[in-house]
């Protein structure tokens, strides 16, 4: 589910280009801080986003630095990192440890257990500082398994499950901010629901796997399942366009905009062949 909150980097200036990247390399420096060697590798685009929303919406504090890395050892890559930053890493370790003992529980892969346990004694730190978000997160692998299992066929089942999970990770802080984060993420949740199923409908299909946009084509033969799936996340995007838009977010907001109307289309785009993710806008 990792991925699709990122930018359309076509759309975007240099030097929103440059923050972006800034914010992207300061979430890789606090994984790294939090699981030396191995939370590099958990470092997504979505938590990105998360890191850059928080930040520009509470105006926090943030430092500057050049750093280089593993991935970067002769060149030092500037960077920014702060509270917002330290929440989002801390958010991106919880979900990728529970995306690794899902993918062990599936498939049995023994490389997402061995990462898993590389990043337990992080997660059990993290569960206590925020323990909701860790239930929300504990709740939604459950329940979608559950569903999964017995393959339900309501369309929006494990779409909202998502949608919870996100929001509540959303949801920083319980303060006049946290009902607007929790839609937005929400919003965000069933939409990175949705495109998944969307996108992997070909390989769900060859697999057997259970995908509700399969189930929805078996029930009704004569639907145009692109189009309504591409309905469907129309209406997804602008709920979480709208929450945005309540929130007071003085900093960032091109770049959030880019990704909220632009850049969360564009696998989606790829994967139904158009050649612009600013389709999925219109």
């Amino acid at each position: 589910m990792f991925g699709i909150i990122t930018i359309n980097e076509n759309e975007l200036k240099v030097k929103d280009l440059k923050r972006y990247r800034m914010y992207y390399c300061g979430l890789c420096h606090e994984l790294a801080k939090r699981v030396p060697g191995a939370g590099r590798i958990t470092l997504t685009y979505d938590m990105t986003f998360l890191s850059m929303l928080l930040d520009g919406l509470y105006d926090l504090k943030r430092a500057e630095a050049k750093k280089s890395c593993a991935l970067h050892p002769l060149t030092k890559k500037p960077l920014l990192y702060g509270e917002a930053t330290a929440y989002a890493a801390d958010m991106n370790i919880l979900l990728s440890y529970y995306n690794l003992l899902d993918k062990w529980h599936d498939s049995k892969n023994v490389a997402a257990k061995a990462g898993a346990g590389v990043l337990e004694a992080r997660v059990k730190k993290i569960s206590k500082a925020f323990p909701e978000q860790s239930r929300a997160v504990r709740k939604y692998i459950k329940e979608l398994h559950e569903l999964e299992a017995k393959k339900c066929p309501e369309t929006e089942a494990a779409a909202v499950l998502t949608g919870e999970m996100l929001g509540t990770v959303f949801s920083w802080r319980d303060d006049m901010w946290s009902k607007d984060l929790y839609e937005m993420g929400f919003s965000l949740g069933r939409f990175i629901y949705f495109a998944d199923a969307l996108c992997d409908m070909k390989e769900d299909e060859k697999k057997g796997t259970y995908n509700i946009f399969l189930i929805h084509k078996k029930q009704h033969p004569e639907t145009d399942i692109a189009a309504f799936g591409k309905d469907i996340l129309t209406i997804t995007a602008a709920d979480a366009a709208a929450a945005y838009e309540r929130l007071p977010v003085t900093d960032n907001k091109d770049i959030l905009r880019n990704i909220i109307y632009s850049g969360i289309w564009g696998k989606v785009m790829k994967a139904l062949g158009k050649k612009d993710a600013t389709e999925g806008k219109r």
